[in-house]
């Protein structure tokens, strides 16, 4: 099982998303469709005005192994679970249970909560990762599900293109960026939309900036050719660049 948290600032847009491509398992402490909840989120929210990323936006993905293992009450428990762990139980928040483009079946959920509790006080997003591995360690233990591997062979490097200048070089940096916390190609086109980086896909892949500047993914870096990122987004690939941030940490 992988497990991502970002904390992210388009509460909105995060929503939309969700429930454009899923279904609402369940909710705490707001009601109704994605706007619904973003106007009861948007509203707490306006109570802190030094937090600038107020929302949580958490994935949680099972093994390609695990397909039917989970139903929709064990999501929500699994959802339940991971919000007492990280510490927004008593926040509001939605779970959606999404099915990725090409697949049969929903394997992974989405939940996003405001940050912000009932003093309204900014949930803690300090060494997330950690404690995202740490709950998926456990939830594959009590549900019988795969376990991701200890000991995996560190990536095998590419060539890459050296950046030619820091436009570049920047641009490199958000796209990983979004794959990184992303279990799909519409994830990371919805990421970078919302850094205002559009996504053109055809026979391979561009990516255009804010200040209008086009380039191929191929051109900033020979890992995002389309392929390339198709290949950074499979379960085995996420789970070694899980392993390799892994290495050296001590609690």
């Amino acid at each position: 099982m992988i497990t991502k948290l970002q904390s992210i600032s388009f509460t909105k847009n995060a929503l939309l998303y969700c429930e454009k491509g899923g279904e609402v398992l369940t909710t705490n402490k707001c009601f109704g469709n994605a706007i619904d909840i973003y106007n009861q989120m948007k509203e707490k929210e306006a109570q802190n005005d030094k937090c600038t990323n107020k929302t949580f936006h958490i994935k949680i993905r099972a093994a390609p192994e695990d397909k039917g293992k989970l139903n929709n009450q064990d999501w929500v428990d699994i959802a339940n679970k991971y919000a007492l762990k990280t510490g927004f139980q008593d926040n509001m928040f939605a779970v959606y249970l999404h099915q990725k483009k090409g697949e049969e079946e929903k394997n992974h959920i989405h939940i996003v909560s405001t940050r912000l509790d009932d003093k309204n006080l900014a949930v803690s997003n300090s060494f997330t990762h950690y404690k995202s591995q740490d709950f998926s360690r456990v939830i594959e233990k009590e549900y019988n599900l795969r376990k991701v591997g200890r000991k995996l062979e560190a990536l095998k490097m590419n060539q890459e293109f050296t950046p030619n200048n820091k436009h570049t070089a920047d641009l490199k940096e958000a796209i990983f960026s979004a794959i990184d916390i992303s279990d799909s190609l519409e994830d990371v086109i919805f990421i970078l939309k919302n850094k205002n980086i559009q996504t053109k896909i055809g026979r391979g892949i561009s990516f255009t900036d804010a200040k209008g500047v086009r380039k191929k993914g191929s051109e900033i870096d020979r890992k995002l050719s389309l392929k390339g990122i198709e290949k950074l987004l499979s379960y085995e690939q996420q789970e070694k660049r899980m392993n390799k941030k892994n290495r050296g940490f001590k609690m």
